[in-house]
This record gives C-alpha cells, sequence and structure tokens, in this order.
C-alpha cells in the first residue's frame, strides 16, 4: 500500500491538476522526489523552502520530526500546501514556529492589547525543541504587518497559510 500525497488547489499544478496521488518511498525527501516536485519545493541546499508546509497524517508538520528525513510508511497520508499569505476581508492566518523557551500566549496577549488585532490560536503541536501554532489575525492590514514584524523580531517563525489549514 503507497503512500498517498495530497495538495491544496494552489499546487495541484505541480500534479497534474490532480490534489491527490500516491507514491513510494520511506522518507519525505524520497516521497518528493518519486513524485517529480522535490527540486521546486526544495532549495538549492536541498532544504524545504519556507514557503510550502509539509504534514503526515493528522496535520504533524515535517518541521518538528526530521524534515525531509521524516520516515513515511504505507497508508501514510502526506499533504503538501502552499503557504499562500491567506487572507481577505482583513483576515490573515499564519503558522508560527518558536523555541520552546518563548512563552508565546503572553506575547499574543500583549500584540492584541497593544494593536487592533484579533488573534484565534488554531492548532498547535510541540515537540522537546519547537513548537508550531496556526494563528489567525484579523484587523487592518497596516496592524497585521506590524504584529507579523514583532513575533518576527521575537525570533518566531511567521509564514503565511494556506486559507483552509487553519479552520
Amino acid at each position: 500500500m503507497p503512500v498517498t500525497v495530497r495538495t491544496g488547489a494552489a499546487l495541484k499544478k505541480l500534479f497534474d491538476g490532480k490534489q491527490e496521488l500516491e507514491s513510494e518511498g520511506g522518507t519525505i525527501k524520497q516521497i518528493l522526489e518519486n513524485i517529480g516536485v522535490h527540486d521546486r519545493l526544495c532549495d538549492d541546499t536541498g532544504k524545504l523552502r519556507r514557503h510550502f508546509n509539509i504534514h503526515i497524517n493528522d496535520n504533524e508538520d515535517i518541521r518538528l520530526i526530521d524534515g525531509l528525513d521524516t520516515p513515511v510508511k504505507d497508508g501514510d497520508i502526506v499533504t503538501i500546501l502552499s503557504a499562500i499569505a491567506g487572507g481577505t476581508g482583513g483576515i490573515s492566518r499564519f503558522w508560527l514556529t518558536f523555541p520552546k523557551d518563548i512563552d508565546i500566549k503572553p506575547l499574543i496577549l500583549e500584540i492584541v492589547q497593544n494593536f487592533a488585532v484579533d488573534a484565534n490560536l488554531g492548532k498547535t503541536s510541540f515537540s522537546k525543541d519547537i513548537g508550531l501554532i496556526g494563528l489567525k489575525l484579523s484587523g487592518e492590514e497596516e496592524d497585521i504587518r506590524k504584529t507579523v514584524d514583532i513575533l518576527a523580531d521575537k525570533g518566531i517563525s511567521v509564514e503565511p497559510v494556506e486559507l483552509d489549514v487553519i479552520e
């Protein structure tokens, strides 16, 4: 039984118009190579470009496991999403990746108190070293941009996500 590979609408061009296909391979890297998208999704050093997110099964982000060396087994579902700046009408969605020593909740509270934005925390995942949280921000574009800048200044990676990832 092979691995199922799924993607959002933004990347279906990579899969000849399909949003799902099957592939063999023991790691994420092998899967990407076998379906012919490794060079499109990875940079010259072989690392996943920051504008793509890859999840296994229940949205477990490979960045929190072993990156492209994350093992896969028959029956797994690998989801590849483009980190499109999601949002219309003053709503933007992001993945926040941060070191375990950063207490993210007080920081989000501080931002909400100091800027005209509403913040909703979505899916979360933690490893022993880093955390990953989905964040939906509502507000004026300028306030959202300032919020993102402050988070980045605090050592938090802020990546836009595809619209359907958090909901």
